[in-house]
């Protein structure tokens, strides 16, 4: 098959929806298929068997303008663009993931170009939260355009039940829908595990890899769970990984106390074929629990990550994370929204780390359904049969 793949925002940003395109795009290309993965801005990425190809940024940046700030459509410009585009690559299906306003335009263009559409929406661009101003969709002409399209797209894929749930909310047929999760290549985590495992009973090891967003990642709650766990006496070591976690270095108790931080402002991939990069496996594998704040979550990549490396999560039980998290089976997930009930059961798994041990079988289990090779063989399926 030759496939198109629309990525709304990729690299060099980090997030969960470009590290699945990515790897599923090469994926792809491994099992004998050509990807080719359109873009809206220059990527930094070099460890790509698929090729990119950048949209026009007058020509998007035009049609976009005109129709969200004018209500003007000239979307008789991207029919000519796309035109010559699908005469020359003939592409058997167009696979949308994390849509944004002009991803809308495109789909529109190319269902009048009878092309097959298939969309994978990855949180922002679907979920709301108005406590703390999250989703793309607060924003009504987004949530327009969105609507004036919902019937311009042929086969949606949810990576979780509950964003199928915000799917139907939107009146699209349930026939219509597909769950298919985000994957890890858990054959790269196997080659590596347990290099570097340092045993350390007497130190409790936490982990969190996220870009810095004090509210929907939650960062504003680290140095207050920090400083609880230091009051109780926890010797502990939080490694930090993501994009401008350095900012929390300018919290008090944290500059006051950087032996008891690794932050880590973030690891790039390199030239490895596919996400994460060795270096943050082997941190993972370096610690003894993952530690989410983030108040939701679509599926949260980072979680599979982790349990395919052998690390149990705790969480509040909040969306998206409960999906992945069983309480006393893979992780910990706090039911209250009490800060004290987290730090609480950090404070007992200090005490006695039978209570991780007791996980590890339960985390390969669930790691298994997540398989890069499983899922994308799925996928493959799916096109066919559109």
């Amino acid at each position: 098959m030759k496939i198109a793949i629309v990525c709304g925002i990729f690299f060099p940003i980090p997030g969960g929806a470009q590290v699945q395109v990515h790897n599923t795009a090469n994926k792809l290309v491994e099992f004998g298929h050509e990807v080719d993965v359109f873009l809206y801005n220059p990527t930094d990425i070099r460890s790509n068997d698929y090729k990119t190809i950048l949209i026009s940024k007058f020509l998007s940046s035009l049609v976009f303008f005109f129709k969200y700030y004018l209500k003007i459509d000239l979307s008789f410009i991207f029919e000519i663009y796309f035109k010559k585009i699908i005469k020359k690559s003939k592409y058997d299906i167009w696979h949308f993931n994390l849509i944004n306003f002009k991803s809308l335009l495109i789909i529109n263009t190319l269902k009048k170009l009878n092309q097959k559409i298939v969309v994978t929406f990855h949180g922002v661009d679907l979920q709301i939260d108005r406590k703390i101003n999250y989703g793309y969709r607060l924003d009504k002409k987004y949530e327009e355009c969105l609507l004036e399209n919902i019937n311009n797209i042929d086969l949606f894929l949810n990576i979780s039940s509950i964003m199928k749930k915000d799917l139907l909310s939107l009146g699209i047929d349930e026939n219509k829908i597909i769950h298919l999760p985000n994957t890890i290549d858990i054959n790269k985590i196997n080659r590596i595990k347990g290099l570097n495992k340092k045993i350390d009973a007497k130190k409790l090891k936490l982990i969190t890899v996220a870009r810095y967003d004090k509210n929907v990642k939650g960062y504003n709650l680290v140095e207050t769970v920090a400083k609880k766990l230091f009051d109780n006496n926890v010797n502990f070591l939080w490694t930090i990984i993501g994009q401008s976690t350095k900012r929390l270095n300018d919290k008090k108790f944290i500059k006051e106390n950087k032996d008891l931080f690794n932050i880590i402002e973030n690891i790039g991939n390199e030239d490895e074929k596919y996400f994460p990069n060795t270096k943050i496996i082997k941190e993972y594998f370096n610690s003894d629990i993952y530690v989410n704040l983030s108040r939701i979550e679509s599926f949260g990549v980072t979680f599979i990550e982790a349990i395919a490396s052998g690390l149990p999560i705790i969480s509040f039980d909040s969306k998206g994370a409960n999906e992945i998290i069983v309480d006393d089976y893979n992780g910990f997930l706090i039911t209250s929204d009490s800060l004290d009930d987290y730090v609480n059961k950090l404070i007992q798994i200090s005490n006695n780390k039978n209570l991780l041990d007791s996980k590890r079988y339960n985390l390969t289990k669930t790691i298994e359904r997540y398989d890069l090779n499983l899922v994308t063989n799925q996928l493959i399926d799916i096109f066919k049969n559109i």
